[in-house]
């Protein structure tokens, strides 16, 4: 409690000064008033002066004051004049009053017990009634604008602050002509201002600061306006507060720096303007937007704008707002961009962003720099000889191209389209640097960057010409060697630009030339450059891709008859350069040379290159072969072409390989080893589109060599082919069938036989004669046979055709499955009971009649006569049979003989019949018809009628001669 009564009594101490002033009308400086209030504007800026010591004065003093308060009481308590009462309540109120003053300034020196506070207190409570009496008892008091100032004290000194700040409002209102109002204003605005009631200070600092400068208080009072409109957030009136300070330094030109102001100040208000400018630049620093400070300063400032600039600047770095800092500098510089400071505060903003580590908005506010101020600029000729200038000027551009530059590498790392058109913008600064600063002595490193960002631009012929600086003219790198390959490879990418772009013949020739020229000229200066040989090749190359392969063969064989090679992946290419060269020339000798020699060098995980190499090694022998078989070497040709097969992964080459060495061994009729190939060929290539002529030679083969089961089983397969044309199915089908047989395959025979037939049932002759050699495959009479001469019949009764071969063969058919029925009738014996057997014997024979009527319709004489002669043949031996037959037993010789003669009777028609047919064929030879069943038949009769024909050796001996 005594440490804030303590604290309380100090600040009322501020008071005892003013108190002086208004008695002797002293005066304090602005210096004495402040403590530095722009640091810290929260801060009562008022300070107690040192007291003036008078030695063993203070008890002296001390008992005068008691003894001139005792006389004033006594004044006041009689009935003095009113003029005069009126005075001793006031010096009794100030003499109490400066007693609790001189207590406080003791108290907080000495910290003396509560017992004097309380004395302390009584004193100032005394001091408030006789102030209050004497404004109640003589409201028109002439000096009643010191009596509520001094009442206002007591109050502040008694901790009673809001009435002291009540009463100085009285005073100033109404009293506005008082000296003492604008001090009175100013202590009710500080003490609102501690009390953190800034509208109400703002109200009193108001009374001062519409007054004119010069008047009391009004440059402390604008100064503490400003900051009470700044604790209100109220930056735009902060800052106008301020302005209105600095607009009363009369300033003859814009100032440059704040000393350029404080010596225009008057010397008492020199540190007040010094606070002020930093108010300003704080005021300002507290907008939200840099735009809205240029603004203001662009309609409001006058000639110290310069500095308030650089203190919001100031500020803003050290807020680390850097970006701020360096925006104010560039606000300058692009508002005022003639003054003066305009470049020094651009190389301001580019240090802040610097400081900030804004590499990006520095290295952009450099170009503007450069643009501003570097080569062209009217600076620079002014500042020739400044060398400092030219320098930073130097320092900026490596700095804006080393971060363009790694920008550029950035985007092409992300594979951005942007990335060449910024290599390009590099590359011109690059370009501007060498020839702005052209005796630099980092200049070969630039020339180095200028190459390959006009590389990587595809700037290809610029950088070219870069490189062969580098690499042909003296102390510019250190490694000119790696500059000259440079050189190349760029000469070849701009070919290989122009060659896309679509340019001319003549401009590619162009540029090829100064390919080969580069890889010459390097050649020629680094004889023992390891890259020397991978650059021959390089040439070699290109000229391979010129189609000038007499110069790949110049470049390359010399290097592998060298055979000194240290990098064996070069070796390969110039074997490989060496034989692409031949095999393109159709020197196949020379290239099959070469290949031969590279494959076995290439490295299995090269499968694609090792692959070419085998396949032109395949074909260079293939080509070999074909020019062998154009000229008649059948069998080199062959042999050839065998071995391109096996050299050869290209499975089309192979099979084209095989194909053809079969082809030449079938022309050397070798037909065992052009059998070999074929089937090789067949079995790998079945899809091949010379398949059919391939297995057609095949079976051909197998036939020359007498192995007719396996040309059997080739033919077979054309047969089955689709795309064999239908005939060569029909007749290789019908071939393998007859050959199947002849190789004792009957059953394979039958089955492609058979399936022939059903494939092509005609023309009929030829289909029956198939048929018959199938039936010929079995045993005569055999089942299968018998089947087979069936169908001979019944095909040419189905097919409505009247075809004689057809017809023959189905009678010969006929008249053998006839003469099966013949056999079986004959065969059926006639015994008792005769009622039994006779029938069966009928129905065999009638069975045999029609089967032999049938065979003779077809009307073939030799089938007709002889199936004549058995039909008679059939009734003589049924008459024969009769007369045999089984005779009953117990028949008496009477009923015996009429039995036999029954059976004479019955037995006769029968050789009648048997005798018509016999003389039907007879009745032929007339016709000139003499067969074997004319000739049987002739001697049948002989034997039946003797008599008649009895002569028939004659006449056979006749007939015979005949035919």
């Amino acid at each position: 409690m005594a440490e804030s009564r303590a604290l309380l009594l100090l600040v009322s101490l501020s008071w005892v000064l003013p108190s002086y002033a208004s008695v002797d009308g002293e005066r304090q400086t602005i210096g004495e008033y402040l403590d530095r209030s722009g640091q810290n504007p929260d801060r009562l800026i008022t300070q107690k002066p040192p007291k003036r010591e008078i030695p063993n004065a203070a008890q002296a003093i001390e008992d005068a004051r008691l003894s001139a308060i005792e006389h004033y009481e006594r004044v006041i308590s009689l009935s003095a004049e009113p003029a005069v009462r009126a005075e001793s309540l006031r010096r009794a109120a100030d003499l109490k009053l400066e007693y609790a003053d001189s207590e406080s300034a003791h108290l907080v020196s000495s910290n003396q017990d509560s017992g004097s506070v309380d004395e302390q207190d009584k004193s100032l409570g005394e001091a408030i009634k006789l102030y209050t009496q004497l404004l109640t008892d003589y409201p028109d008091y002439s000096a009643a604008d010191l009596v509520l100032y001094q009442l206002a004290r007591a109050y502040d000194l008694n901790s009673m602050g809001d009435r002291s700040i009540d009463v100085l409002r009285q005073l100033s209102a109404e009293f506005p002509q008082s000296k003492r109002v604008s001090e009175a204003s100013f202590r009710a605005a500080e003490m609102l201002y501690l009390r953190k009631r800034y509208e109400e200070a703002i109200v009193e600092y108001q009374r001062i600061t519409t007054a004119e400068s010069d008047a009391e208080f009004w440059w402390l009072a604008q100064y503490k306006q400003a900051w009470t409109y700044y604790q209100l957030d109220n930056y735009r009136e902060s800052v106008a507060s301020f302005a209105q300070i600095l607009n009363e330094v009369d300033l003859s030109s814009d100032a440059a720096t704040l000393e350029d102001i404080l010596l225009s100040a008057i010397d008492n208000n020199a540190e007040i303007v010094r606070d002020t400018v930093r108010g300003m630049s704080k005021a300002f620093s507290k907008f939200s937007k840099i735009e809205d400070i240029n603004d203001y300063l662009a309609g409001n400032s006058g000639r110290y704008y310069p500095v308030i600039y650089r203190g919001v600047a100031e500020i803003f770095s050290q807020e680390k707002r850097y970006t701020d800092a360096a925006s104010m500098y560039e606000s300058f510089s692009r508002q005022y961009p003639s003054h003066e400071l305009a470049k020094q505060y651009s190389e301001l903003a580019i240090e802040q962003y610097v400081n900030g580590g804004f590499r990006g908005l520095a290295v952009a506010a450099q170009e503007q720099y450069i643009a501003a101020y570097g080569a062209g600029s009217e600076l620079w000729e002014d500042q020739e000889d400044n060398e400092n200038h030219r320098e930073l000027v130097h320092q900026y551009m490596e700095a804006v191209v080393a971060y363009r530059h790694a920008e550029a590498q950035q985007l092409a790392k992300e594979q951005n389209s942007n990335a060449k058109p910024h290599y390009s913008a590099v590359a011109d600064r690059y370009a501007e640097i060498i020839s702005t600063f052209p005796n630099d002595k980092s200049n070969g490193e630039n020339i180095a960057h200028y190459a390959d960002t006009l590389y990587e631009s595809d700037r290809f012929d610029e950088a070219a010409i870069q490189y062969g600086k580098l690499a042909y003219e003296p102390s510019l790198t250190e490694n000119p060697a790696d500059a000259a390959l440079a050189q190349v490879k760029s000469y070849r990418q701009w070919f290989e630009l122009l060659k896309r772009e679509g340019a001319s013949e003549d401009v590619l020739s162009e540029s090829r030339k100064s390919v080969f020229e580069s890889i010459s000229a390097f050649a020629s200066r680094y004889p023992t450059h390891e890259k020397r040989s991978f650059m021959l090749l390089a040439a070699a190359e290109d000229y391979y891709q010129l189609d000038n392969f007499n110069d790949v063969i110049a470049i390359s064989l010399p290097l592998v008859n060298a055979g000194n090679w240290k990098d064996e992946s070069l070796h390969n290419k110039a074997l490989g350069l060496l034989a692409d060269a031949y095999f393109s020339k159709e020197d196949y000798v020379n290239a099959e040379k070469f290949y031969i020699a590279l494959v076995p060098r290439i490295e299995s995980d090269s499968n694609d290159l090792k692959n070419l190499a085998q396949s032109r090694l395949a074909i260079s022998v293939y080509r070999q072969a074909e020019e062998a078989k154009d000229d008649g070497a059948a069998r080199i040709a062959a042999n050839l072409f065998q071995r391109a097969a096996s050299l050869s992964t290209d499975k089309t080459l192979v099979a084209d390989a095989m194909f053809n060495a079969a082809g030449q061994l079938y022309e050397l009729k070798d037909w065992g080893q052009s059998a070999s190939v074929l089937n090789q060929f067949v079995s790998e290539f079945s899809g091949h589109q010379m398949i059919l002529d391939a297995e057609k030679m095949l079976a051909i083969a197998y036939e020359k060599s007498a192995n007719p089961q396996r040309a059997a089983a080739v033919y077979e397969r054309i047969a089955h082919r689709k795309e064999s044309p239908a005939a060569l199915r029909r007749t290789a089908q019908l071939t393998a069938g007859k050959l199947y047989i002849s190789a004792g395959r009957n059953g394979d025979g039958e089955r492609v036989l058979t399936s022939y037939l059903k494939n092509y049932p005609n023309p009929l002759g030829e289909a029956q004669k198939i048929r018959l050699m199938i039936a010929g495959l079995y045993p005569v009479n055999s089942t299968t046979h018998l089947k087979w001469l069936r169908n001979i019949v019944v095909a040419d009764e189905t097919s409505g055709r009247n075809n004689s071969a057809s017809q023959l063969l189905a009678a010969d058919a006929s008249y053998t499955l006839a003469m099966l029925d013949v056999k079986r009738a004959n065969a059926v014996s006639l015994t008792l009971p005769i009622e039994k057997s006779l029938p069966r014997r009928r129905a065999a024979m009638e069975k045999a009649i029609s089967a032999l009527m049938k065979t003779s319709s077809y009307g073939f004489s030799d089938v007709s006569t002889l199936a004549n002669f058995e039909l008679g043949e059939l009734y003589r031996k049924f008459a024969i049979a009769l007369m045999e037959s089984e005779v009953p037993k117990k028949m008496d010789d009477d009923v015996l003989e009429q039995y036999m003669i029954l059976l004479e009777e019955q037995a006769y028609p029968f050789e009648e019949k048997a005798i018509a047919e016999y003389e039907t064929n007879m009745a032929l030879v007339g016709e000139g018809v003499w067969t074997s069943g004319v000739r049987k038949s002739l001697f049948a009769l002989a034997k039946l009628a003797p008599a008649k024909y009895g002569k028939q050796p004659k006449l056979e001996k006749v007939y015979d001669s005949l035919y």
